[in-house]
């Protein structure tokens, strides 16, 4: 092997360092934070979503342009007036990128909803920044936005 070859194996090598397996751990904690927060909704269970979230004042929620200042914030002003019309919610494409004690995910979402006027069907994308305390991963940030589906592309 030449050597200019063996120089851009190495690069490859030092800007792509393998996979460790903790380091898929935390992707799959990650991962299993988000697939519950979707559960937990999905059941009505804000005890369990208490579980997921940071309790900290500066937490912020963002879904479209509506802004919830910490998780007490979101879940009593926002979620619960809205748990009795939601159906179902699925978190899908989740992409984790953990570094150190700090991760975020990109991932896609459809949620149905039943309104006097009838189901409504959305479907979105969203980011999740998450932080370890305590060998536990919470989420300290989301942000979604979403449209009908169907809607306009």
């Amino acid at each position: 092997m030449n050597d200019l070859w063996k120089g851009l194996v190495l690069a490859a090598w030092l800007l792509c360092p393998p996979v460790t397996a903790a380091q898929q751990d935390d992707d799959a904690a990650v991962r299993r934070v988000l697939e519950a927060v979707a559960a937990h909704t999905r059941a009505k269970d804000v005890a369990g979503l208490d579980t997921l979230y940071a309790h900290d004042a500066w937490v912020r929620i963002i879904e479209g342009s509506g802004v919830n200042k910490g998780w007490v914030d979101y879940r009593d002003n926002h979620l619960k007036p809205e748990l009795a019309d939601l159906g179902n919610l699925r978190y899908f494409d989740v992409e984790p990128q953990v570094r150190g004690n700090v991760a975020w995910a990109a991932f896609r979402y459809e949620l149905a909803v039943t309104t006097p006027q009838g189901r409504v069907e959305v479907e979105g994308r969203g980011t999740a920044i998450l932080e370890r305390r305590a060998e536990r991963w919470l989420i300290v940030h989301v942000h979604t936005s979403g449209r009908r589906r169907g809607g306009p592309q």
